[in-house]
């Protein structure tokens, strides 16, 4: 299994654009699964926290609950190990929005339900949805946004621009941490 100090160790200083191509060299290997099968567990948090740093500053956190949902399995190891435990404990408040039989994955079921959970106006397929009430929905979709709001308030102060190291600090402090 490839390691940390075996994938970084020849690289001097480390930024954002370093993280950025190691991740693609890593994706080349294959899938999330396949990536998983191949690197150390260190090395795999690794490449979903600069996954979702990135992410997150390009459109937030639904967008990688929508459109990355292959992460979400990972996502609360991932800040566990990172340090950052408000954002892993927030992030669970917005996975515990979601109806609790929910499976996250890439897959019409899903999005279903991602769909049900952003907007009144979507008609829903799934028949369990469909027996939650109107009044219920519409707080589940307030109870959602609020939460997600929280989450991108408290990724802010560690993966925003402001942030340490422009928001990288957390993923390069990370790898010193595990070399």
């Amino acid at each position: 299994m490839i390691t940390i100090k075996e994938f970084y160790g020849d690289v001097k200083d480390i930024d954002e654009s370093v993280l950025a191509v190691k991740s693609d060299c890593l994706w080349e290997k294959g899938s999330l699964l396949d990536i998983k099968n191949l690197v150390t567990p260190q090395l795999f948090y690794l490449h979903i926290l600069v996954n979702l740093i990135g992410n997150w500053k390009y459109e937030g956190w639904w967008f990688i609950m929508c459109e990355m949902v292959q992460f979400v399995p990972y996502i609360a190891e991932t800040l566990s190990q990172a340090g950052a435990e408000d954002m892993k404990t927030t992030f669970e408040k917005v996975i515990d929005c979601f109806p609790g039989d929910t499976r996250f994955e890439d897959s019409e079921e899903y999005f279903d339900i991602v769909n049900f959970l952003q907007s009144m106006a979507y008609k829903v397929k799934n028949e369990s949805l469909k027996t939650i009430t109107r009044e219920e929905r519409k707080a589940n979709i307030k109870k959602l946004q609020k939460c997600v709001d929280k989450l991108d308030e408290i990724t802010s102060r560690y993966w925003g621009d402001d942030a340490p190291g422009h928001g990288w600090k957390q993923a390069i402090d990370y790898i010193e941490l595990n070399c």
